[in-house]
């Protein structure tokens, strides 16, 4: 029996040698950043998933994106060991500092892959570190406030004194019931001398579900809540993602989970 390809079903691009199609791949949707993982997410299309000759899907984690801009994409290393079924992948294993370039291709009953997507040929990822610090809320009042400040890139919770010497990027207050993030070079103490961090509160949200950065950060402090989510970017040019998950004013603390793009200037997580 010949089959023949219809102009109204566009997915449906070519013919194998034994008569199953070649299906074009769908539109990606967004790369969620782990410490050592990335999980790629994809758009769900009846039309590719209800060919008879749909099988499933492959994913594509290169450190190269010019390698991933082939028609043919049977030459390919695919990360997966089992056809996909879902919308979704997790690729486990990859490091950070390094970027990823991730890509989705439909694959068919005769192990025939199609070519990428046009619209979304790839995603960028990187994996990022994640950290969840308890900071003692500052006093104004007070000469020195112990464990009010952190430094992003590993956690380290320091004195609001020891920002002068350029330790921290971050310091919080308390006044009244209002808790605020702040610049270091903010402080009316310690600023001189000390790091610059702009942040921009995005307001309550699911950590996991925010990637990237859709507003640029420019305020040296900004006020926060319980659930609010607040990115910052620090002197050097790294991006930040911050979840306020517990505030104590009675017993003046904080618990902040974050995770930091250690590639500078790289808005997403």
């Amino acid at each position: 029996m010949v089959r023949f390809l219809v102009c109204v079903f566009p997915i449906l691009l070519m013919l194998s040698c034994n008569g199953a199609v070649s299906i074009e791949s769908p539109e990606l949707k967004n790369v969620f950043m782990g410490t050592n993982h990335l999980v790629i997410y994809w758009e769900r299309n009846e039309l590719i998933e209800n060919s008879a000759d749909f099988a499933g899907y492959n994913v594509y984690v290169y450190t190269d994106s010019i390698a991933l801009l082939v028609d043919d994409g049977e030459d390919l290393n695919k990360f997966n060991s089992q056809i996909i079924q879902d919308t979704s992948f997790q690729a486990d294993g990859v490091l950070q500092d390094s970027m990823y370039f991730v890509q989705v291709r439909t694959v068919n009953i005769e192990n025939k892959v199609g070519g990428y997507n046009s619209n979304t040929p790839f995603l960028v990822g990187s994996p990022r570190p994640a950290f969840t610090v308890t900071l003692k809320l500052a006093d104004e009042s007070q000469p020195v406030n112990d464990s009010c400040a952190v430094r992003y890139s590993d956690g380290l919770i320091v004195v609001d004194s020891s920002m002068v010497d350029s330790i921290a990027d971050m310091w919080v207050k308390v006044s009244g019931d209002t808790v605020r993030l702040v610049s270091p070079v903010s402080h009316p103490l310690y600023g001189s001398g000390a790091r610059e961090t702009m942040f921009v509160n995005v307001g309550p949200g699911d950590f996991s579900t925010i990637s990237m950065v859709t507003t640029e950060p420019s305020s040296d402090q900004t006020d926060v809540a319980v659930g609010d989510i607040v990115i910052a970017k620090n002197e050097d040019g790294n991006y930040v993602k911050l979840y306020i998950d517990a505030v104590d004013i009675q017993n003046g603390a904080i618990t902040i989970l974050y995770a930091y793009q250690n590639i500078s200037g790289f808005p997403y997580f």
